[in-house]
């Protein structure tokens, strides 16, 4: 046998096992996060119902980047929040609900940089401000869950 053939053989041999594995196996995306089901994903960009308490404590989250950073954080107390809370969910829930909770904190970011500016027009993110201003602030998002 040549070096030629070994190789081609090789080369059938792995492209038989992906087939294989593909057929028999659900697809797991390696580079997405742990657990995440990528079958009959479909369009996993839809605000789907979550529970209210999730929902509640990643508004908090952005009230507190607000007032503590500015508005401005590393993210990873909102990537835990919602890690932690998807995963608790069947693997098919996990990327509409993930969806649901980025849309819900960064519409609540939005609506609180909004707020600060009205009352501070030369305001920006990150600048620092008088956080007083958010005394006055009421959470809302403007979508329906």
């Amino acid at each position: 046998m040549t070096i030629t053939q070994m190789v081609q053989n090789q080369q059938q041999q792995r492209t038989s096992e992906i087939s294989q594995r593909i057929q028999s196996k659900p697809h797991v995306n390696p580079y997405g996060t742990p657990g995440m089901s990528l079958n009959d994903a479909g369009d996993y960009r839809k605000i789907v119902p979550v529970d209210e308490g999730i929902a509640q404590r990643v508004k908090q989250i952005a009230f507190d980047h607000m007032k503590n950073g500015c508005g401005v954080s590393d993210g990873e107390d909102i990537s835990a929040v919602i890690r932690d809370y998807t995963m608790s969910l069947s693997p098919e829930k996990r990327l509409s609900a993930s969806w649901t909770l980025n849309e819900i904190f960064y519409s609540e970011a939005a609506r609180l940089g909004e707020f600060v500016h009205q009352q501070d027009p030369s305001w920006d993110w990150g600048k620092p401000f008088d956080t007083s201003i958010l005394d006055n602030y009421r959470q809302g998002v403007d979508i329906q869950i």
